[in-house]
């Protein structure tokens, strides 16, 4: 067992699981009564949830290269 592959493909998925958390809980956000749920701007936690998902997607990719 490669305890650097595994490592960082573990520490991916927790912060993809966070990423997905922050991003739904996002989207309930824009769950209010009309004409405010039509009104979208991207905002800090739309690109936290963005930016968290590109690196969890970068820790998992690293823990793959490391695969013997």
């Amino acid at each position: 067992m490669n305890a650097k592959m595994w490592g960082l493909i573990l520490a991916g998925a927790v912060v993809e699981a966070v990423a997905i958390v922050i991003l739904v809980s996002y989207g309930f956000g824009l769950l209010k009564p009309a004409p405010a749920s039509f009104i979208f701007v991207p905002g800090v936690t739309d690109y936290l949830g963005i930016v968290l998902s590109i690196i969890g997607l970068g820790l998992i990719m690293g823990g793959g290269y490391l695969k013997q």
